[in-house]
């Protein structure tokens, strides 16, 4: 063996100082050995990898090998290195194979390895492949090891090895991927999270490319739009929307491309499958990729037809109720308590006012009003809170006007005053009327109080209306006390009772009329009965139909 390794040396010294290559012939005579010992002495060197060769038509040319020898690297790997020889001895352990058995390298050299501390390693499926590797096979599989209460994943490489002195061997290169493992797993969940939360979410989730078009659709296109994702992916937002809706998108993305905001809100209209209209409120965010070179948006779409279609309803209402309120003959103010301001008045008070809408806004109840009107819209904020319903007041202007003046509090959310309503009308008109009929109703009463007869006014229930002063002294009861109770079971003998009630009744059912004179006794608070006279007259409504019985009586002399 000492003879073979003298006569490599000197081989390996003469390619050393030839770089570019020599033939056989070159090193024989370098050397001073024969060409048939230098070629069998090559061999040896190919084998073992020391040497490389070329040929070039019928010659060989011969280098030292360029390879590094395994021994020189193997510390200076991360991964696991080992290199078995054919009967699956160590051979040579790196520093990380150390570490990772916790032993020292002269306790892992030398030993099989089912021997070794790397027992956990002697596998059938590893030791299939140590034999595909003796045989010149490169193999590479994935491990899962569990190691005491942790699993790790390896990546194991067998490559076929030849020792110095020829004899085949295999390198196994264990790279620990355990980390990447968890990384893909945790992604995998992380992608799972999001395309159940995708798939789950209200809101429609669109990607467009550059060009405007989707490449991705959410599932919950199909309950929004009606299409499912694939009948989406390939087309335009434009491809949903009539012409002018379109146009307006295709100046939104257009000028949103040239110019990526990192947050846009914006509504489309867009065409359901039926036929229908969505309006989806679309926020977007701009997409980059891996070298920061815009991409695309990413479209966060919100169905909001319902709460549009209710606010243009609201809006519509809120028309309706301003021309009302515009309108109407009295008039309105509306004060904001905390600035003591008026903010609206309505085409009626500018009227009254003889000041448009926009001259009274800001200015405070004294700026406006006469001072009869002033105080009141002004003062009471307080009590009106307290009171927490209208109050209302009478003021008599200048000229001889009245009007009927109403607060209204108006409350925020939050239930604190936030708004004083103002309703102004004038009654002059009607408060004379009011007067004239009061004077009118007042000589009336007169009359009937100054009659020497007993008069009363009978509701078509039964109840008394209206007893005259005469009638309340012959039933000996003050004036008043009579009204709201039932004629038959205050004024009328028990014995008649039933018979005279069920008389009226088929007098207020019509279709009869009371006897021009009837003659039928009363009786008084101390239980007297008195004989009357009387003369009964109905009182009917537009319709005809009977609401009372007017009847005046005269005491009949015993």
């Amino acid at each position: 063996m000492d003879h073979i390794t003298d006569t490599l040396s000197p081989l390996l010294n003469a390619l050393k100082e030839h770089p570019r290559g020599m033939s056989v012939s070159d090193l024989a005579a370098a050397v001073g050995v024969n060409r048939n010992t230098v070629s069998r002495y090559l061999d040896v060197l190919l084998v073992s990898g020391q040497v490389e060769m070329e040929t070039y038509g019928k010659a060989k040319v011969f280098y030292l090998s360029q390879r590094v020898p395994i021994a020189a690297m193997l510390n200076f790997s991360s991964d696991l290195v080992l290199v078995l020889d054919r009967d699956r001895r160590i051979v040579q352990a790196n520093d990380a194979v150390c570490t990772f058995a916790g032993k020292d390298r002269d306790e892992i050299i030398g030993r099989s390895v089912e021997e070794s501390p790397l027992a956990a390693f002697d596998h059938p499926l590893i030791r299939s492949r140590i034999a595909d590797a003796l045989n010149g096979g490169e193999v590479t599989e994935e491990l899962r090891f569990l190691r005491r209460d942790e699993e790790l994943f390896f990546r194991i490489k067998f490559l076929p090895t030849v020792f110095n002195d020829g004899a085949p061997g295999v390198t196994i290169i264990l790279e620990d991927i355990t980390e990447s493992r968890r990384a893909e797993e945790a992604l995998r969940e992380s992608e799972m999270l999001f395309r159940s939360l995708v798939e789950n979410i209200n809101d429609l989730i669109l990607n467009v490319d550059e060009t405007c078009t989707f490449t991705y659709v959410s599932p919950k296109s199909r309950e929004i739009l009606g299409y499912a994702p694939e009948e989406m992916i390939g087309k335009t937002p434009c491809d949903f929307m009539g012409r002018e809706k379109a146009e307006r998108v295709h100046e939104q993305f257009a000028a949103l491309f040239a110019d990526p905001e990192p947050k846009v809100l914006f509504e489309w209209t867009m065409h359901h499958r039926d036929g229908s209209t969505v309006v989806l409120e679309a926020g977007g965010t701009p997409i980059y990729d891996m070298i920061g070179e815009f991409t695309g948006y990413r479209m966060v779409c919100r169905d909001v037809t319902d709460r549009v279609r209710a606010v243009k309803r609201v809006a519509q209402w809120k028309s309706f109720l301003y021309s009302v309120v515009n309108n109407i003959p009295s008039m309105v103010f509306v004060r904001e308590v905390e600035g003591n301001t008026f903010v609206f008045a309505n085409h009626a008070a500018e009227t009254f006012l003889g000041k448009t809408q926009e001259a009274m806004a800001g200015k405070q109840a004294e700026d406006l009003f006469p001072l009869e009107m002033a105080s009141f819209f002004a003062n009471g904020d307080r009590d009106l809170a307290e009171r927490a319903f209208a109050l209302e007041e009478k003021a008599h202007l200048p000229g001889g006007r009245t009007l009927s003046m109403k607060k209204i509090p108006v409350y925020n959310s939050h239930g604190r005053l936030k708004y004083m309503l103002g309703i102004a009308e004038d009654i002059t008109d009607r408060a004379a009327a009011e007067d004239l009929l009061v004077a009118e109703r007042d000589r009336a009463q007169g009359y009937l109080d100054a009659a020497g007869v007993v008069i009363a006014v009978i509701g078509a229930d039964g109840t008394i209306d209206f007893v005259n002063r005469r009638g309340c002294e012959v039933l000996g009861c003050v004036e008043g006390e009579l009204v709201g109770k039932n004629w038959f079971g205050t004024a009328v003998p028990e014995r008649l009772r039933d018979r005279l009630s069920r008389n009226f009744a088929r007098l207020v059912a019509g279709g009869l009329e009371p006897p021009a004179f009837e003659e039928s006794p009363i009786v008084t608070r101390d239980g007297r009965e008195k004989p009357i006279l009387w003369h009964n007259a109905l009182l009917r409504d537009a319709d005809g139909k009977v609401v009372a019985m007017v009847s005046s009586g005269e005491e009949i002399a015993e």
